[in-house]
């Protein structure tokens, strides 16, 4: 007994460290911004509660809230239904033992190691209509005809963003595949090809299933990632044109530092850490049921 006491005390020392930095520096702040979502407060001057008024500006009068979900939602089809295939094919690419794949694998990733801003920046002069590579490149093929204002033009803008999304991240989540597939004894594969079992059978019943985990996490971060995506639409296009691609943590900043409306500011980032604790909840309840079927 007074080992197990021990041992315990000995655990919630190591814990303890932990424990309040994450009070201090998470749950802390989520509290007095809760605290200032119910305020009008220009950050200045003094505060003046106004109850829900800003969550009730938020959901019927903010035209641009609504917008900037759906942008959200789209960065997690996005992510999830676009990018964490791309992610698995490469992944199985560079799992094949032929000469080279670890080039390849390093190639892959090489967008992940680099800034967003800097990605950002190299795809705004890709993209721009005058001087950038990517009109250059259909004007040299004859496709001189789709060259346009990409990140100006409400029907391309969003789009030409979440390619960028995409090419930058797609390496980080083939890198985590790699690793789960990498950890597949390979008598299991020897065992289907003795039943006819090769190619995509094998991919289905074996790689799927033993790397569920793995495939489970990389939908958690990003659905987390597309909900508080930030700097590359903010270096891209800063939300326009016409409100096109903002997003919730874009407007959140746009609103507290640059209108000095902290209280409405607040609310869309409760809302925002809301809509995180929601949606990864979900993701877990439906991700975890005991039989997945492949």
């Amino acid at each position: 007994m007074e080992k197990a006491l021990s041992s315990k005390k000995m655990l919630a020392l190591f814990i303890l460290p932990g424990l309040i930095i994450f009070l201090t520096f998470y749950f802390v702040p989520i509290l007095i911004t809760a605290y200032y979502s119910l305020q009008k407060w220009d950050g200045i001057n003094e505060m003046t509660f106004i109850g829900l008024d800003n969550f009730v500006q938020m959901f019927t009068k903010d035209t641009s809230f609504w917008k900037a979900v759906w942008n959200s939602l789209a960065f997690i089809a996005v992510g999830v239904f676009i990018q964490l295939p791309i992610s698995f094919a490469l992944a199985l690419l560079v799992s094949r033992k032929v000469k080279g794949s670890k080039w390849f694998r390093n190639i892959y990733f090489f967008p992940v190691v680099m800034s967003t801003t800097m990605v950002s920046l190299l795809w705004v002069k890709i993209y721009d209509p005058n001087v950038g590579m990517l009109n250059d490149l259909l004007e040299a093929i004859g496709l001189g005809s789709l060259a346009q204002a990409w990140l100006g033009d409400t029907s391309t803008a969003l789009l030409s963003v979440l390619i960028v999304t995409t090419w930058h991240y797609v390496g980080y989540n083939m890198l985590m595949l790699f690793a789960g597939i990498q950890g597949i004894p390979e008598q299991y594969y020897e065992a289907a090809k003795l039943d006819g079992a090769t190619g995509w059978i094998a991919v289905r019943h074996i790689t799927l299933p033993l790397i569920a985990d793995v495939i489970r996490i990389c939908v958690v971060l990003n659905v987390i990632y597309a909900l508080k995506t930030f700097e590359s639409v903010y270096v891209m296009t800063n939300g326009g044109p016409l409100h096109s691609t903002t997003m919730i943590a874009l407007k959140m900043f746009q609103e507290a530092f640059l209108k000095q409306n902290f209280g409405y500011g607040s609310a869309l980032a409760v809302f925002m850490v809301l809509e995180c604790l929601v949606i990864a909840w979900v993701l877990n309840k439906v991700m975890t049921r005991e039989k997945i079927e492949y």
